[in-house]
């Protein structure tokens, strides 16, 4: 009875473990997949600034 309730307290315990690592790799990767719009969308935003420090100086 003991080694029942054992192995099933490990079976859960061990698909919790999964579980979290699974959406731990989900997160980082959400979170890579995001690095190269930033990285794009400052860019985009740095040449609209340009543009408009240029307009207001003429």
């Amino acid at each position: 009875m003991k080694t029942i309730i054992t192995m099933g307290l490990l079976i859960l315990l061990s698909g919790c473990a999964v579980a979290g690592l699974a959406k731990t790799a989900v997160t980082t990767t959400v979170k890579v997949a995001e690095v190269p719009f930033k990285v794009i969308g400052s860019i985009v935003d740095g040449n609209e600034d340009e543009d408009e420090s240029e307009n207001e100086e003429e």
